[in-house]
């Protein structure tokens, strides 16, 4: 039913026209009682002498306290329905489609000029029982220039817009604007944007948007939207650039866009990272307060059909206390499958490089991350992002994970993939291995636990990688090497709960104190078990005390053992030597009695060989004498 509630007044000269007071549109069966439209003021007028002439001008249309409610129902029903007409069973044949086609990429045709809308102190409001969604549009003031064909014309806005708790925004547009009607072409230029309290019932803070742009281009026929020379601020950001949307019903967005610098924390309000408490007690368990889940929801159907080509430029970004530079982001969709490729920058000393895809064509979201850092300072950024730097150095990492869901705990159960870790010239915040090994020896030796100055673990190097398993990293290949200890190790750590189950074997190559830990140069050459285990910020150093009792036992029989065998080992030699001696000697007595007995024997036959010649010779004697 619709209602008028003041007179109507004509005007014939020198305006042919007419003004309604009051009026309203009363609302479908089922929607309640209230109007669906109403309206305080109605006015629009034809100047007579262009009438004359054959070129009829409109005078401004005027519309004052306009209100439109749009409803739909759970069963999706809206409150217009009954107001558009059903489409026939002739519509549906393919010469109505195709005329229908025909028609509707007709371009509009108006000659002669409008004077322009004045569209004051209009409110509309949108409830989508169905969705349960809600929006409204409040305090719209809209007025135009006057209208020509092919002629550009002022068009000025102002109008707040807010959805239940999501958006509330204020938004104030000038532009100048053109449709080209032999081509069926709408064109802005000097566009002026301004948009304030962005998301002011969400947790993001306020956000002050303004868009300017050397021209708009809007090609109905095409349903193709270009803006050139595009500058959008938001707040105290700056992005320049070019966008280009086509096809409305299956978009294909390109865009090239870049900024100086960009603050995403200031304009989500994300507070600074107040700094960590790393230096609780060794081995004190915190309370674990449960993790709450956090859902990353996408636009699935709108990932499936939109199609996207664009690259993104910032020189300087800072985003979840983070500071990155140099970033070049390249950004494509096709057919449900999204690209961030290359997503190239530089962070903290050193470079990332890598590619993540997006898989929206299931029911839920498939993500594929390929990661690669270099000479990163991992400790300042730690510091920065979480407050705290439980590990610091130089990282080198290539980590390569597929998981899936929209539930962070989904996420995590889901990921697989393997990771491979190197650090150099860093330390282990939070635990200090030698003093934990120092203070077993000091029991061991009734003495009291030594003085620890800092709870952290230097190192020159530390390599680490292993496998992802639902969510589960294993590793069996830990190296980590310190000036006075070589340590190596097995176990497991846990993202889904955020612990740690991991046994590492500690060597000490020395005998002197290091880091303030105390002396334990009786375990040095021993492999010393340690287990860490617990949360991730806050692992339990736990040294294996049993086995390291066995270890020194089983090192202090090897050393009896060895001094044992150096003793057979010494002895033996000393009586190889006497045994060498006393042959000697025998040897040494024996040619003294050969050679004594070769003499008697040579004395001998030399004294029967005179007493011979001595016979012989008196013998001579007394044949001659």
């Amino acid at each position: 039913d619709l209602q008028f509630y003041g007179d109507v007044s004509l005007t014939f000269y020198p305006a042919l026209g007419m003004e309604l007071g009051a009026l309203s549109l009363s609302n479908a069966a089922g929607f309640g009682s209230e109007p669906m439209l109403k309206v305080n003021k109605v006015s629009v007028s034809v100047d007579v002498a262009s009438i004359i002439a054959f070129s009829p001008e409109i005078d401004q249309f005027i519309l004052d306290g306009l209100e439109v409610k749009l409803r739909k129902n759970k069963k999706g029903v809206t409150n217009w329905d009954d107001l558009v007409k059903p489409e026939s069973p002739q519509s549906t044949g393919s010469e109505s489609t195709s005329a229908q086609s025909s028609s509707s990429d007709e371009p509009m045709k108006i000659s002669g000029a409008f004077g322009g809308l004045n569209i004051t102190n209009a409110q509309m409001s949108w409830i989508d029982a169905q969705a349960g969604a809600e929006y409204q549009v409040k305090n719209l003031t809209l007025t135009t220039g006057r209208i020509t064909p092919d002629a550009p014309f002022d068009l000025q806005m102002q109008v707040a817009v807010e959805s239940k708790d999501e958006i509330k925004a204020n938004i104030d547009l000038n532009a100048q604007v053109q449709y080209l009607f032999d081509k069926a072409q709408l064109n802005m230029s000097d566009l002026a944007l301004n948009i304030a309290a962005v998301g002011e019932q969400l947790p993001l803070g306020k956000i002050k948007v303004g868009v300017t742009t050397k021209s708009i281009a809007l090609n109905p026929q095409r349903r193709s939207i270009s803006l050139k020379g595009l500058v959008l601020m938001l707040d105290d950001a700056r992005l320049t650039g070019e966008v280009n949307v086509s096809d409305y019903a299956q978009p294909a967005l390109s865009f090239k866009l870049a900024s100086d610098k960009l603050d995403v924390d200031a304009l989500l309000g994300t507070p600074p990272v107040q700094p960590g408490a790393a230096t609780e007690p060794e081995g004190a368990e915190a309370p674990q307060a449960p993790e709450e889940d956090v859902q990353i929801s996408l636009p699935m159907e709108l990932l499936r059909t939109i199609g996207i080509d664009g690259q993104l430029a910032v020189k300087q970004l800072k985003i979840q206390n983070l500071f990155l530079n140099d970033i070049n982001l390249g950004v494509s969709a096709i057919k449900g499958i999204v690209n961030l490729d290359p997503l190239k920058m530089n962070l903290y000393d050193g470079s990332f490089s890598g590619q993540i895809q997006i898989d929206a064509r299931s029911e839920l979201p498939k993500y594929s991350v390929n990661k690669n850092l270099q000479s990163v300072q991992i400790g300042k950024l730690l510091t920065d992002f979480l407050g705290e730097d439980r590990i610091s150095g130089a990282l080198n990492a290539n980590i390569a994970i597929t998981t899936s869901g929209e539930w962070l705990s989904k996420l995590k159960k889901n990921s697989n993939g393997n990771i491979k870790l190197a650090f150099k010239d860093g330390a282990l915040a939070g635990l200090n291995i030698r003093h934990s090994i120092a203070k077993v020896s000091a029991r061991l030796k009734g003495q009291s636990a030594p003085s620890e100055e800092a709870r952290k673990t230097d190192f020159s190097a530390l390599e680490l990688s292993g496998e992802i398993k639902a969510g589960v990293f294993s590793s069996n290949d830990l190296k980590l090497q310190t000036p006075f200890m070589r340590v190596g190790g097995e176990g497991q750590a846990d993202l889904n709960e955020n612990t740690v189950d991991y046994l590492v074997k500690a060597k000490l190559v020395g005998t002197s104190k290091g880091q303030d830990s105390g002396e334990a140069g009786d375990f040095a050459g021993l492999l010393i078990p340690v287990r860490i285990s617990g949360p991730f910020a806050t692992p339990k150093i736990d040294v294996q005390y049993d086995e390291m009792l066995s270890a020194k036992a089983r090192q202090k029989a090897a050393e009896a053992k060895a001094k044992l065998k150096a003793l057979l080992e010494s002895q033996k030699d000393e009586i190889a030597k006497q045994k060498a001696a006393l042959q000697q000697r025998i040897n040494d007595e024996k040619a003294k009695l050969d050679e004594a007995k070769r003499l008697k024997i040579e004395n001998e036959k030399q004294a029967i060989k005179e007493k011979a010649e001595e016979a012989k010779k008196k013998l001579l004697d007394k044949l001659f004498n």
